[in-house]
């Protein structure tokens, strides 16, 4: 009889385990200057990728084209000129996050904020702040993580911990991806979890910012004027003036950007442009589907 209950022993240990393990604890999101460095270098991928899907008449660089799942950065619904969607990953920040929320309403504007659940314990006033203003609450991940590296279960556990965190608060409706690194499944998975994704239509290099000026590493990605290297508001306004528009994506975490928030809402107001919500169906009827 020994083998028999030696067995069952062991295959409730293992239930046990399993169990468990749908519950784990996710790491913490790696600090604002890990952040940056991890930024860069996935700026500097995504920027040689583009290289590389360049058509040529040959089709010389087709066999180094990435598999069509890897990145989601893209936004579904083409530009709709003289308007900005705002929107702000890696928070909430309680030195930045409010003096950002401040800004906004200054302007009357509202914008979209992509959460990391492992910011969320202890900062609840500052999403029940943003709720209450009219902004939207969305998943970002839990601490972070380059998706292309994660298991099934893994993914699944970043994106649900942080629903669960959110809906103490608001309703959830998009999803970006940290770095926007996806791949087929993930992109499977965040549909099942009744996400849309959201990328952006123009990376404001605010990280790269973040020490006020860039560096020349960070510039191979920014690719920012030598006048305006030290002009975080004056570059996006520049960047701004080719797209004539777009989803813009900043991070709440930056002291610089919520600093040069102010002055660079007033630049584009000036401009001609309106802010705009992700959630208006008349800007953005593709993301707004369902």
């Amino acid at each position: 009889m020994k083998r028999p209950i030696s067995l069952a022993l062991s295959a409730l240990t293992l239930t046990a385990s399993l169990a468990h393990a749908q519950e784990e604890v996710l790491p913490q999101a790696p600090s604002n200057e890990k952040l940056i460095e991890l930024q860069t270098t996935q700026g500097m991928k995504r920027a040689m990728e583009k290289v590389l899907n360049l058509e040529t008449e040959w089709g010389i660089f087709d066999k180094f084209k990435p598999n069509r799942c890897k990145y989601a950065i893209q936004i579904p619904d083409s530009v709709t000129r003289g308007t900005i969607a705002l929107t702000f990953d890696d928070g909430p920040n309680p030195e930045t996050t409010p003096v950002i929320l401040d800004v906004l309403k200054a302007h009357g504007a509202k914008a979209t904020f992509f959460i990391l659940g492992s910011k969320i314990k202890g900062n609840e006033s500052i999403l029940r702040r943003m709720v209450a203003e009219g902004h939207q609450l969305a998943n970002h991940s839990y601490s972070h993580p380059n998706f292309h590296e994660l298991s099934s279960s893994r993914m699944n556990s970043e994106i649900s911990q942080t629903d669960r965190l959110l809906r103490t608060v608001g309703t959830p409706r998009f999803f970006r991806y940290p770095y926007g690194n996806s791949t087929c499944s993930s992109n499977e998975l965040v549909s099942s979890l009744g996400y849309v994704n959201v990328g952006w239509d123009i990376d404001t290099c605010d990280w790269a910012f973040a020490d006020g000026q860039v560096s020349d590493k960070e510039n191979a990605t920014c690719q920012a004027p030598q006048h305006l290297r030290r002009d975080y508001a004056g570059y996006v306004a520049n960047v701004v003036a080719q797209t004539q528009g777009g989803v813009l994506l900043m991070h709440d975490i930056h002291k610089n950007t919520a600093h040069s928030l102010d002055r660079l809402m007033t630049m584009l107001e000036q401009d001609g442009y309106r802010f705009v919500s992700l959630t208006d169906r008349n800007i953005f009827p593709k993301l707004n589907r369902r």
